[in-house]
């Protein structure tokens, strides 16, 4: 079947360790948009470190952001779609945290949810704030993560439930996990991106995953998992992978993505080969 739908991952997939796009990729990009195929990238990034991304590659329609919790319709940053964490769950870890004096991130793309398949009205844009309680003395580059967090230590600009939230540090991630051993209500424990002095929790709502953001979107423009590819490079990725017809894993991906993809090829591999079998 023709692919009608190409969904790219950004960091490792299409963008580098270096915070660029390769010229070979963002051919890939513009081949798949001149097919006639629709375009669209599928993140954990917010859409304020998405932006610049999306107006390189000179994309004009939705994007996905913050794992799929966020749809952005348009680069006015117009919310078609914003699932945060529930009020309950945001209410427990925040008010822990501040007891505990943990190092947390709130990360809010708007201050309500935005539910449904019907879209609102265009008066909800996405203003995307970090407030954060401030660095733990035991996680490297906290700056690097957060490169538009204000310092909040009572976290007073944080009280209704963020988009995401971000634990820092060994010792702040060991305290939450063990005072919420079964999580928390319809919220789901993220620690995919644990490295030597970088540990990160990151807490989303239950039903935030890029595959179910990606099989929404498609219901909602009629497009058939059969008609889609879907590129990334990561454990985050794999349930978009798995929803795709062609799921696609970049060479030097993570065990995970690479067992659940379909195909093992750079973007300008994938795309020109998905081209060329559909005709």
């Amino acid at each position: 079947m023709k692919i009608r739908l190409f969904a790219f991952d950004l960091d490792g997939t299409l963008v580098d360790r270096a915070g660029r796009i390769s010229a070979e990729n963002r051919r890939a990009v513009a081949m798949a948009r001149a097919s006639g195929a629709e375009v669209i990238l599928v993140t954990g990034r917010s859409w304020r470190t998405t932006l610049p991304y999306y107006r390189e590659l000179g994309l004009t329609g939705p994007a996905i952001c913050y794992l799929g919790a966020l749809v952005v319709e348009d680069e006015s940053g117009w919310i078609g779609y914003h699932r945060p964490l529930a009020p309950e769950a945001w209410a427990r870890l925040r008010r822990f945290a501040l007891e505990e004096g943990l190092s947390i991130t709130a990360v809010a793309a708007a201050d309500r949810a935005v539910p449904g398949f019907q879209l609102p009205p265009k008066d909800l844009l996405v203003n995307d704030v970090a407030y954060s309680t401030g660095p733990p003395d035991d996680f490297a580059c906290w700056r690097e993560w957060n490169p538009y967090t204000e310092i909040d230590p009572g976290l007073e600009r944080a009280t209704a439930p963020p988009t995401m939230a971000a634990i820092y540090g060994d010792r702040a991630v060991a305290r939450v996990t063990a005072a919420f051993p079964d999580g928390l209500p319809a919220s789901q424990f993220d620690l995919s991106d644990r490295v030597p002095g970088e540990t990160v929790l990151h807490v989303w709502h239950e039903e935030v995953d890029k595959g179910r953001a990606l099989a929404r979107y498609c219901r909602r423009r009629g497009i058939p998992a059969s008609a889609v590819m879907a590129l990334g490079d990561t454990t985050v990725d794999v349930p978009m992978l798995r929803f795709a017809g062609i799921g696609v894993a970049v060479p030097d991906g993570h065990p995970a993505a690479l067992e659940a993809a379909d195909w093992v090829a750079t973007p300008a591999e994938a795309v020109a080969r998905a081209l060329g079998a559909g005709g």
